[in-house]
């Protein structure tokens, strides 16, 4: 029988079969094609299901030899010939490996293997599948599994990652998978050990050490020794075969009687020996007493520090002395920084009008012309020195001592705003008259930012001013010489002192005293003695790290109201002004301090926070033009440092 013809005559009555596909798939999927191929030719088969599928097929030399029977009693789609022609190269010896879009590469199994990739396109066709065991050793793993693995297949352990690299048909991967998951159960063995002799902290870091030289494979790498500093015991975490290597090493180490071993030097890194010293004698009489009352002996414990290398001495008998170890080790942690950065604002607005009148009308000599005169005290200048010095019979620049002269000058010195008069002398009679009109408009905004860098727990004084002496006494000898002043000084400037703590969750509590002092001036031109400013701001805060708070303020506005009169005449409608002066004040002060913690815990965020002000530093000078590379601060760094400035 020709096997070309006779196929073709099946394909072309399969077409008058009913159509099995599903409605709705094109008419070439919905086609079906019946087999009946007796003992033809692999390639033949080949050949005619490239027809059905529309697939190309590169053909390996080795399969002309093949001879193929293939028979299917029921009617079968494109997708299903193509199944039943894999299955058939798969009984062969042969697989269909893709090499493009709609192509593929008939080749023999054994060279299939080392193609395979990691995606399958069919479940007769090799694919590379890589498992990562999580509790389970892949050397173990490999040799439980090779027995399902088809004879062309293979399975390769990587005990480093613990994984299994597994080449295979598609179609027996699922049985492989679940054989795997099977095995690699989590089989973790946790093993808490109670220590007498040795603290766990020393007895974690052998472990690690001893278990990194030793370890062999990603799976035995799982393995964990965890010190528990309460009760002094070591936590064993990891597969049967590790933790009971490591519980005969624990149990060696810890068998040790350090009974006579009752002496210790111990270096600290970051607490300060001097102050833990009575923190450990509190300990050790706390377990001496605790001792004592069961009846038994227990010998004392000395404690002693030394200063030049910040190290502990400490003689006490071996319980103590353990548990002294773990209260050092808890105690001598790096301490975290806190940065403080104040803003202190202080805006002041003063608004002052005045508007008076003065006149006067005198005799001078024998004269019988009244005197009569309006003079006040928030009025400028005075009108009757200026009346003395005119009628006095001393000029003005002759060098001789006029005290109406004198006085007339200060006033006019002193004298602000406008000022408006008339005045002189007709014979014996005086007179004058002065108006004076005076606003003041004065706006001041203060600005300051103190910040301090402290120690957690740690307290930090910020002090940028001066200090001003005080007279606070003065004696006279005999016959009132050789006085003798007593002085003291005073700081006047920004203060800011600050103790901050650290909570758990970067919260951070200040105790701060917040202060400003500054000169206003003498209490009066008589007197030496001196009027201070001060804002004193002394409180307990809680602000998250980074976050600015408000910790207090002041806005105080006072309106002062100055009228002087001439009684009854003052009061007279319209005429009245002629006889009084008026004054209006206005004093508004705008005060509010700001505060931001940032924690620091790391070297990293020192530099950054060191980085920040030395850039807003760097800047200004930029800022203002002085970008010399000899004179820069970057060079002045450099130069006296020795080191690059902070980026």
């Amino acid at each position: 029988m020709n096997f070309r013809f006779g196929l073709s005559a099946i394909l072309l009555a399969s077409t008058a079969l009913p159509a099995f596909g599903l409605a709705g798939e094109t008419s070439s999927q919905a086609a079906r094609h019946v087999l009946n191929f007796d003992d033809v030719e692999l390639s033949s088969l080949i050949a005619d299901v490239s027809i059905v599928t529309g697939y190309t097929f590169i053909v390996h030399p080795d399969v002309r030899t093949k001879r193929v029977t293939v028979t299917s009693s029921t009617p079968l789609t494109k997708d299903g010939v193509f199944e039943v022609f894999l299955s058939t190269l798969r009984v062969n010896g042969f697989t269909a490996v893709p090499a493009g879009k709609d192509t593929y590469r008939i080749i023999p199994e054994q060279s299939a293997v080392s193609e395979a990739g990691t995606r399958s396109s069919g479940a007769n066709s090799f694919t590379t599948e890589i498992i990562h065991l999580s509790n389970f050793n892949a050397l173990e793993a490999a040799q439980m599994v090779k027995p399902l693995v088809d004879a062309q297949g293979q399975v390769i352990a990587n005990p480093r990652s613990n994984t299994l690299v597994i080449v295979d048909y598609a179609s027996n991967l699922p049985r492989i998978r679940e054989l795997v998951a099977g095995i690699d159960e989590d089989r973790t063995r946790i093993e808490t050990i109670p220590l007498k002799n040795i603290p766990s902290g020393e007895l974690q870091s052998i472990l690690a050490s001893l278990h990194q030289k030793t370890s062999e494979d990603a799976y035995s790498s799982n393995f964990q020794a965890i010190a528990a500093q309460t009760g002094n015991s070591i936590i064993l975490k990891g597969d049967d075969k590790t933790v009971e290597r490591a519980m005969k090493v624990v149990a060696q180490l810890d068998a040790t009687d350090r009974v006579e071993d009752t002496l210790r030097v111990i270096s600290l890194k970051n607490a300060d020996a001097a102050e833990i010293v009575p923190i450990l004698e509190k300990v050790a009489n706390a377990m001496a007493f605790r001792h004592s009352e069961t009846g038994g002996e227990f010998a004392p414990s000395t404690i002693a520090h030394h200063g030049p290398t910040n190290s502990l001495v400490i003689n006490a008998p071996s319980e103590t002395l353990l548990t002294l170890e773990r209260v050092i080790q808890d105690l001598d942690k790096r301490r975290a920084q806190v940065l403080v950065e104040a803003i202190i604002v202080e805006m002041s607005d003063d608004t002052a009008r005045e508007l008076g009148l003065q006149f006067l009308l005198s005799g001078t000599g024998n004269s019988t012309v009244p005197f009569a005169s309006t003079n006040f005290s928030r009025s400028a200048p005075n009108l009757l020195a200026l009346a003395g010095a005119v009628a006095g019979d001393t000029p003005f620049g002759s060098g001789e001592n006029n005290p109406f002269a004198a006085a007339a000058v200060t006033s006019l010195l002193g004298l602000t705003g406008l000022s408006v008069g008339v005045g002189g002398q007709d014979g014996d009679t005086l007179f004058g008259a002065i108006l004076t009109a005076v606003e003041n408009d004065t706006n001041s905004r203060v600005l300051s930012k103190p910040f301090n860098m402290t120690l957690d727990n740690g307290t930090s004084s910020l002090l940028v001013g001066q200090e001003v002496p005080i007279v606070t006494g003065e004696v006279l000898g005999d016959a009132n010489t050789n006085p003798f002043r007593t002085v003291d000084r005073k700081e006047i400037g920004v203060r800011l002192d600050v103790t901050p703590r650290i909570s758990s969750d970067d919260a951070v509590r200040l105790e701060i005293n917040q202060e400003v002092s500054s000169i206003s001036g003498a209490i009066n031109v008589a007197t030496s003695d001196l009027i201070f400013n001060k804002r004193q701001i002394t409180t307990d805060v809680l602000a998250d790290s980074g976050e600015i708070i408000v910790i207090g303020g002041l806005i105080q506005q006072s309106d002062t109201v100055a009228n002087e009169k001439v009684p009854i005449l003052g009061d007279v409608p319209i005429a009245g002004r002629l006889f009084r002066t008026e004054g209006k004040s206005t004093k508004r002060t705008n005060l509010m301090v700001f505060i931001r913690p940032t924690v620091i815990r790391d070297r990293e965020s020192a530099r950054d926070v060191t980085a920040r002000s030395y850039r807003f530093v760097r800047a200004e000078e930029l800022w203002n033009g002085k970008d010399d590379k000899v004179n820069s601060l970057d060079a002045f760094v450099s130069e006296v440092l020795g080191a690059p400035p902070p980026k």
